[in-house]
């Protein structure tokens, strides 16, 4: 697999035209979208329709967290979309978690667990009652992940070398927090970021690019600078 293969473009807008317009701009290089809560709830299915209508793959990027029977009839809703990832929050726990995954058996929906978000931490833990390090945390829910046979996690780029040792070669590590060098992007919350070349040695599977193009006033320039 070559690293453009390994790009996934967030649509991280409110506005279905703002979100067509950048995969028209960015053309056949990407083949994945992610869609978030933001647009999703503006647009719906018609977005996963467009990005199909292009021949682009979806990451639907809801982060579901309900009581197992609402995440897993989600779940299913999601498969009849054709969508090629979703997510679901470890937090949910274990019988959500194995709900969830038994309701995409049988389609090409493939779940990817949330364990914590990029902008958590220890504290956030400490908050919840659970006296453990950011990493005790992650490795316990990526755990969670891999023994109810989900295909992967979403992790920051810090937690890939922690995590990669720990998972088996199948299961998929997806990064969000991709930022080019030298580059910021306004209003960014992210507290754990990479280059692309960075998260890609540090075992990552999947890199999801987001701001760094939303934002930039050519994004197609600052596509083809991403592995440089």
């Amino acid at each position: 697999m070559d690293s453009w293969s390994k790009v996934v473009v967030a649509l991280d807008y409110e506005e279905e035209i703002q979100a067509c317009r950048l995969v028209e701009t960015l053309g056949p290089r990407i083949s994945r979208y992610k869609v978030g809560p933001q647009l999703f709830s503006r647009s719906g299915a018609e977005i996963v329709k467009f990005l199909h209508s292009h021949g682009k793959k979806v990451f639907l990027d809801l982060k579901l967290h309900d009581t197992p029977i609402v995440v897993a009839k989600t779940v299913e809703l999601f498969a009849t979309l054709g969508v090629e990832f979703a997510t679901v929050h470890c937090l949910g726990g274990k019988t959500m978690l194995e709900m969830a995954g038994c309701a995409c058996r049988g389609s090409t929906l493939r779940l990817l667990g949330v364990t914590l978000l990029t902008r958590q931490g220890a504290e956030d833990s400490f908050d919840w009652g659970l006296p453990e390090t950011e990493e005790e945390m992650v490795l316990r829910l990526a755990g969670l992940a891999m023994e109810c046979r989900l295909s992967g996690v979403l992790c920051s780029p810090y937690e890939l070398s922690v995590l990669r040792p720990k998972t088996v070669p199948s299961f998929l590590l997806v990064t969000p927090g991709i930022r080019l060098e030298g580059k910021e992007v306004f209003q960014d919350d992210l507290r754990q970021v990479a280059t692309p070349n960075e998260a890609l040695a540090w075992g990552a599977d999947l890199l999801i690019v987001g701001r760094p193009l939303t934002q930039a006033r050519d994004p197609l320039q600052t596509l083809e600078t991403l592995f440089s």
